[in-house]
């Protein structure tokens, strides 16, 4: 018998553990496995269980094999994890695909070979982790979802103000939070790491940037320096954890981008808990001031 489930809590006896599972449809299991096994295992991750059903006056389920999803093919993982996890309407394929439009509409050569490079290496972690850990875009995928609207927004802003950049925008959107994928433990139920806390995705996203540059001879080129800025100072300012303030225009358009969306995606999922006529709770993004929502929306 096969249960894709979510582990709740585990509790220990003298001769085995005891995993308390959850599926999808909230059915709870428990599984019996070994201590062996249950090291290795995640309390909040979803797992394939293969087990044994062992019939009697208590239906026993005994562990087999257990597979993390995170090792399945991407349609299968996608497809798994969103029956367990927050997310959106849009899917891994989706956002792959429109990603690399992206990418591909960045002539170029220096700042397209760096940004491919990056992403199609991380790929899988790109699209599937969550842009935050608790306020914006904490959910699957909120990570790339969150990239795809700063960069529908930068394409409107080019029609306007023609003299900006579209390389460094696109490639310094794409990469500005690449450094997620190791400041956070996982793709659920994230944390923050150890070189989170200690360097944080900014500086993280900017070496990766650098690292790669080196790899392909770009190191000391004006655009592997300029995106490595870019990166660093997408914050905006010192206090929110930028090393350096914006110094171009795209850096600084890119700042603008990231806070209207950034804020834009919480303002937008308490409104829609919110009743025409009545306030939102208070919103962490806007130093918890509520909004009014008015009767027509």
């Amino acid at each position: 018998m096969i249960i894709y489930g979510i582990i709740s809590t585990t509790n220990t006896n003298d001769d085995f553990v005891n995993l308390v599972i959850k599926n999808s449809s909230g059915v709870m299991y428990n599984i019996k496995t070994t201590r062996d096994v249950s090291q290795n295992l995640k309390l909040n991750h979803v797992y394939e269980f293969n087990v044994k059903v062992e019939e009697g006056q208590r239906t026993r389920y005994i562990l087999d094999k257990v597979n993390d999803v995170s090792s399945f093919n991407d349609e299968k993982r996608d497809n798994i994890l969103r029956e367990f996890l927050n997310h959106k309407e849009l899917t891994y394929n989706e956002a792959k695909e429109e990603l690399f439009k992206y990418i591909n509409a960045i002539d170029n050569k220096i700042l397209y070979d760096i940004t491919n490079t990056l992403v199609s290496r991380n790929l899988v972690d790109f699209l599937t982790y969550p842009g935050g850990t608790r306020i914006h875009h904490s959910f699957l995928g909120g990570l790339v979802y969150h990239t795809l609207g700063m960069l529908t927004m930068a394409k409107s802003v080019l029609k306007i103000y023609k003299y900006l950049n579209k390389d460094y925008l696109y490639a310094g959107i794409i990469l500005h939070d690449l450094g997620k994928i190791i400041e956070f433990t996982d793709p659920q139920n994230a944390e923050f790491s150890l070189d989170g806390q200690m360097l944080g995705h900014l500086v993280i996203g900017a070496l990766k940037v650098h690292e790669v540059a080196n790899e392909l001879n770009y190191a000391n080129t004006e655009e592997a320096l300029i995106l490595e800025h870019i990166l660093i100072s997408h914050h905006g300012q010192l206090q929110y954890g930028s090393a350096r303030r914006p110094l171009t225009a795209e850096a600084l358009l890119i700042w603008y981008l990231d806070t209207i969306d950034s804020k834009f995606q919480v303002i937008g999922d308490e409104l829609a808990k919110t009743n025409p006529g009545e306030y939102t709770e208070n919103i962490p993004v806007l130093e918890k001031a509520k909004l009014y929502k008015p009767k027509g929306e």
